[in-house]
């Protein structure tokens, strides 16, 4: 199957409903070149070259088959100290509120710049007792997570003193590698956050940055019912600056811009 391959719209729609099923991500009529982009993508690099193998599979649940729709529908996009300003805000509260072991989620964690943002940050504000929990659906980008090795092009915003102090040089100029104690408390678990999830021991803040604009609103509500389910009462919501929760009717109020609080 080439790049030019046509699908037809009976196979357009299947495909748009079970992913919309399987992993709460919409992709409306409107955005059929994406949809059949990713899926020309998916066909050419993957070993499935027949449509309707590949769809009877998974609806057959073939766990091999659903982490290639996985690995190439979903969206991994991030780079280092995105969205700087809720970094800050995170260290801040921390520390007015006498915290001395946060517990911190981040959703959707991708291949783990912001996860490693978040870290740096707290490192260099002198918080060094923490948990971060990081989750993902995509197998691929915890892999890349865990390595935490990053092109140059991902980390416009990393300073001289960043790189030296938190990462280590590869045989590669482009590449570097956050240094290994920087993951010292650092939980990686793969995760579908439209399922119902519960963690033993809810957390004090969750980061859940970018991923709704991916989502219809029947999806987004029930995302955010599953995260607000492990977030502490008074815990802090990250979500990204682009992103709203008005007229949602959720159990949060809006602290700060793309802030909320649990109540």
């Amino acid at each position: 199957m080439d790049r030019e391959y046509s699908i037809d719209d009976i196979y357009l729609n299947l495909f748009r409903k079970l992913i919309h099923k399987k992993l709460g991500i919409y992709i409306s009529e409107k955005r059929n070149y994406l949809l059949e982009n990713k899926l020309n993508k998916l066909f050419k690099k993957s070993k499935y070259k027949d449509i309707k193998k590949f769809y009877k599979s998974l609806q057959h649940n073939n766990k091999e088959s659903f982490e290639e729709l996985i690995r190439y529908i979903t969206t991994t996009h991030t780079f280092f100290f995105r969205e700087e300003s809720h970094l800050d805000e995170l260290a801040h509260d921390i520390k007015s509120k006498k915290n001395s072991y946060p517990y911190i989620l981040c959703a959707a964690c991708s291949s783990g710049e912001e996860v490693y943002s978040i870290i740096i940050k707290l490192l260099q504000n002198k918080i060094s007792k923490f948990l971060l929990t990081a989750i993902d659906i995509n197998k691929d980008v915890l892999v890349a997570l865990k390595r935490g090795i990053y092109s140059i092009d991902r980390m416009k915003y990393v300073g001289k003193d960043l790189l030296k102090n938190y990462f280590d040089k590869t045989d590669d100029s482009e590449m570097y590698k956050i240094k290994d104690y920087v993951k010292k408390n650092l939980i990686i678990k793969k995760i579908n956050l439209v399922e119902p999830f519960k963690f033993e021991k809810e957390f004090d803040y969750i980061f859940c940055r970018n991923v709704m604009i991916h989502f219809n609103r029947k999806t987004q509500i029930k995302l955010l019912t599953n995260i607000l389910n492990n977030l502490k009462t008074e815990g802090l919501l990250f979500l990204g600056y682009s992103e709203s929760l008005l007229d949602m009717n959720l159990n949060i109020n809006r602290v700060k811009k793309s802030i909320y609080m649990k109540i």
